[in-house]
């Protein structure tokens, strides 16, 4: 019983050690994270939803600096990584520069949400709710990336969080971001006419016609959209396709549906690629 006990008081020291070690290791780690450097900033300033495009090495003539340490340039935002505050003295009262202790940000170009950088530097960390200047919510933002970057798989997922937009948001984003974009969207073919096809891509479809859904059915219009075809060299539009079978077209947005309206969408210069 005496050996564990002496035992035991001779590990305890060692055991206290490593808690210390891997506390320090911690603690330091955090330091890290939390750092004013390029790395970091660029971290907390992309989750935080404020820069666009990818980074690139800065301008020889920024780097020449004698006291430049590291930096990116990001669309239109320049992070400027400094090894003290006393390189950022010639940036001080630059009209398009935020400068914050060794940290700069040039702003080539939109500047309209200063503040919102400034507060993501302040608070060393990425925050919630903020988005560009030429966006008019976070929301909004996060929708045209998806969009943008084809991240949504085709027209139902799409249009699926279109609809959750605030009311406000839905006219301005079709607009701005939606229409004349190119889209390849996929969904069951309801009908033909000589110009144009009606495609369906929402629940399950029960053979409804044109007719049935614009009278009888509107619920379907949502998730409904008119192709304008185009298709190359005049071919004909005698498709080896049934309705209710699988189609998948390209064209450019042109009208927008609404669910709380049930109206349908439409694509212009339509060509059928499946």
């Amino acid at each position: 019983m005496r050996k564990t006990i002496i035992v035991i008081i001779v590990l305890l020291p060692l055991f206290a050690g490593c808690m210390n070690e891997s506390s320090n290791k911690e603690e330091t780690k955090e330091e890290n994270n939390r750092a004013y450097t390029a790395d970091n900033v660029y971290q907390w300033l992309d989750e935080s939803n404020l820069l666009e495009g990818e980074k690139e090495p800065l301008s020889e003539s920024v780097q020449s600096h004698e006291q430049f340490v590291n930096g990116y340039s990001t669309g239109d935002i320049d992070i400027i990584e400094y090894e003290t505050a006393e390189g950022t003295e010639q940036l001080k009262d630059h009209p398009t520069a935020l400068v914050h202790e060794n940290i700069v940000l040039m702003f080539l170009g939109q500047m309209s949400q200063k503040d919102s950088f400034k507060a993501v530097l302040d608070d060393r960390k990425p925050l919630e709710g903020l988005y560009r200047g030429y966006f008019n919510s976070a929301e909004q933002q996060s929708f045209v990336h998806q969009f943008r970057d084809e991240k949504f798989n085709g027209f139902e997922e799409t249009v699926a969080h279109f609809y959750k937009l605030e009311d406000s948001l839905k006219s301005d984003t079709f607009t701005r971001f939606m229409y004349q974009k190119e889209v390849t969207w996929k969904g069951r073919l309801v009908q033909t006419f000589p110009d144009f096809l009606v495609v369906y891509a929402g629940g399950t479809y029960n053979g409804e016609n044109w007719l049935n859904i614009e009278t009888n059915s509107t619920d379907m219009l949502p998730y409904t959209f008119i192709v304008e075809t185009q298709n190359l060299e005049g071919q004909s539009l005698d498709l080896n396709l049934q309705k209710g079978d699988s189609i998948t077209v390209k064209g450019q947005i042109h009208k927008q549906g609404s669910l709380d309206k049930e109206t349908h969408w439409g694509l212009e210069n339509g060509l059928v690629i499946q």
